[in-house]
């Protein structure tokens, strides 16, 4: 395996972007930890930092696809995902305001649509009653917890930033460890 490596290595131009992909992916992973680190600040912070988060991440793409001859496709995301992170350097509480109010609204219309399946169906499932009153128990938890995120919308955008600072150090990395694989 090591020797497909450097035979690929080797065939393939060194890329003068190695630098950049790292510097892109430490900063990827610096946001991240922040991220995770301090998810109760205030929504602002938590707004200034995952636009900036997304604009790194969105350079990141279209660099990775300059470098990678790749299509359309992937530039056209990097390019939206920096979008995105402007549209949120922007307007930072409203947009997250906004996230948290989507998310709670979903949750509680999948909660009530899934209670109103299971209480509508007639059919006898396997696992009979205790299966209909676990699916219940679920769908309820979902209209709660719905209600939370739009009754509490920055317990909401804690929970959006803990789990994007887990994305964005996974990202980071392997940004890092595809540089250092291009250094020449």
């Amino acid at each position: 395996m090591t020797t497909t490596y450097r035979q690929q290595r080797e065939t393939h131009r060194p890329s003068a972007l190695w630098s950049s992909l790292v510097l892109l992916g430490i900063a990827a992973t610096v946001l991240g930890l922040l991220l995770i680190i301090n998810p109760f600040s205030t929504a602002g912070a938590l707004a200034v930092l995952a636009g900036v988060a997304l604009l790194v991440s969105g350079i990141g793409e279209v660099v990775s696809a300059a470098r990678a001859d790749q299509g359309n496709t992937t530039v056209l995301y990097g390019v939206l995902t920096a979008a995105a992170g402007v549209v949120i350097l922007v307007w930072p509480n409203v947009t997250l305001n906004a996230i948290a109010l989507v998310v709670g609204a979903a949750l509680i219309i999948a909660g009530v649509i899934r209670a109103l399946l299971i209480l509508s169906s007639r059919s006898r499932r396997a696992d009979g009653a205790s299966g209909r009153t676990r699916g219940l128990l679920i769908a309820g938890l979902a209209v709660v917890l719905g209600i939370l995120a739009v009754t509490w919308p920055s317990a909401t955008v804690v929970v959006l930033a803990v789990l994007f600072g887990i994305q964005l150090i996974v990202t980071g990395v392997t940004e890092v460890i595809l540089g250092l694989a291009l250094r020449p």
